[in-house]
């Protein structure tokens, strides 16, 4: 049987309370009109008529009242048992909702990591598990979780992204990054999703992992790399320094200046693999946000085009962007990733051509796209080019040098700053990469963007 609605519900009990109405006023019409009538009719003593007719309203009095008696009892009867009805469902309701609320309350308590909901508007906590109370206190109701989670905040954290976790109002992909508490100096994993509450509205769930002890390792691994870098960079600078000064000596002959010249290129190469190298490490164990900032694209374009090394006579590269487009990010690593794919561009443009570098905003990312008249690249190879050591012309007769980390590397950054890069290429015509990262909103007008991909905790 179809349920019915509130409002219909409504109509049905005015129409029938109407016909009620109704058949009652038309039965005590006619039952009075009939019944004097008929005593008339019988009865010709005036005195005897008004006396008849005086018990039989009385018992009509009583015949209506025992009706309506057994009528509404008849309705309240029913109208109980809907109610009792409607209860024990409502109370099934809410037990089955306590009962998966306790299951999901145990399966988190369970858990040794850190737990949460709070209200995306409000930043109330909505939930803690025990490990977040036993960590943090026990004390959390009624408080926000930037007050309860970091020290000595009373306002919203700058690094909340709430607003990245919803698209088109409704729950959005989640993020992972990595933080460094400031309250008990511990670093967390965390698992960021925007999901609904039992009251219907939208809220964060954070799962964040202590990961202190991995990042103690990983710092102490990077200590390490750093340290053989090092002590490899030494000798490779004093290599390609001494190479650069005998292949400047004019008394050094030309068959042996071409051979130190051999010897200063692939010191160079030595020294790219080396900072390739650690570029991927950094970005494997690191995922924090560091030096971020508002910056104006216009002057990473700029930068990026003065960074070109690749870039020949016959290279014309054209900028265009709006010059009061921003965008919040890290300078250094966003303009590696520029360079990176305009030295592409070049480097895949042997016949030279124009390449173009332009940047433009909507109301949710802005793109910037890196267009080149080169080789092209084949279809099958658009998404194997991002993978670590990929090279397109692979072999001893590849016509450009590398080492195949660097689109890579770019990928990764890209990522980290909660965007993403996408190419399209013809082979013989050329190929274009689009660098797509979010827009965020001004916070009250005041010109300064949220970091990309950071929950606090």
């Amino acid at each position: 049987m179809p349920a019915i609605g509130p409002q219909h519900r409504k109509i049905l009990h005015r129409r029938t309370a109407a016909r009620t109405v109704i058949f009652y006023a038309i039965f005590a019409c006619l039952w009075i009109y009939f019944s004097d009538a008929l005593l008339a009719w019988f009865i010709n003593d005036p005195i005897r008529l008004t006396q008849v007719q005086t018990i039989k309203g009385w018992l009509y009095v009583v015949v209506t009242a025992t009706l309506l008696y057994f009528y509404l009892s008849h309705c309240l009867q029913i109208l109980g048992r809907h109610e009792e009805a409607l209860e024990e469902e409502q109370n099934k309701a809410q037990r089955d909702v306590q009962n998966r609320f306790k299951q999901l309350n145990t399966l988190f308590d369970s858990m040794n990591a850190v737990v949460y909901v709070a209200d995306l508007e409000s930043y109330e906590l909505l939930y803690v598990n025990r490990f977040a109370a036993d960590s943090f206190g026990h004390d959390w109701q009624g408080r926000t979780c930037f007050h309860y989670l970091q020290r000595d905040r009373e306002q919203p954290c700058d690094f909340c992204t709430n607003k990245q976790l919803i698209d088109n109002g409704e729950s959005g992909d989640p993020v992972i990054w990595e933080f460094l508490n400031t309250k008990n100096k511990r670093w967390y994993e965390c698992f960021d999703k925007v999901i609904r509450w039992t009251d219907g509205r939208l809220v964060r769930l954070e799962v964040a992992l202590d990961v202190t002890e991995r990042k103690e390792l990983e710092k102490i691994k990077d200590n390490l790399l750093s340290s053989v870098s090092h002590e490899m960079r030494t000798p490779l600078t004093a290599i390609s320094g001494f190479a650069e000064l005998l292949m400047n000596e004019s008394k050094i002959p030309e068959d042996q200046r071409e051979h130190i010249g051999i010897i200063y290129r692939e010191a160079e190469k030595l020294n790219d693999l080396i900072n390739r190298f650690l570029d991927v490490r950094r970005l494997r164990v690191d995922r924090t946000r560091v030096n971020y900032e508002n910056l104006a694209v216009l002057g990473l374009l700029k930068k990026a085009q003065g960074n070109c090394l690749d870039s020949k006579k016959h290279h014309t590269i054209q900028v265009e962007c709006q010059a009061d487009l921003q965008l919040y990010g890290n300078r250094k690593e966003l303009t590696q990733v520029i360079s990176q794919l305009l030295n592409n561009a070049c480097r895949y443009s042997p016949m030279g051509g124009t390449i173009s570098l332009t940047a433009q905003s909507d109301t949710h990312e802005v793109s910037i796209c890196v267009a080149d008249q080169g080789i092209g690249i084949p279809q099958d190879e658009l998404e194997a080019i991002f993978k670590p050591f990929h090279k397109l012309d692979a072999g001893d007769n590849r016509r450009t040098s590398g080492i195949g980390l660097g689109l890579y590397v770019s990928r990764e950054i890209i990522a980290l700053h909660g965007g993403q890069i996408l190419v399209e290429s013809t082979l013989g015509q050329g190929s274009t990469f689009t660098i797509l990262l979010p827009q965020l909103a001004d916070q009250e007008n005041s010109g300064i963007d949220k970091p990309l991909a950071s929950i606090p905790l």
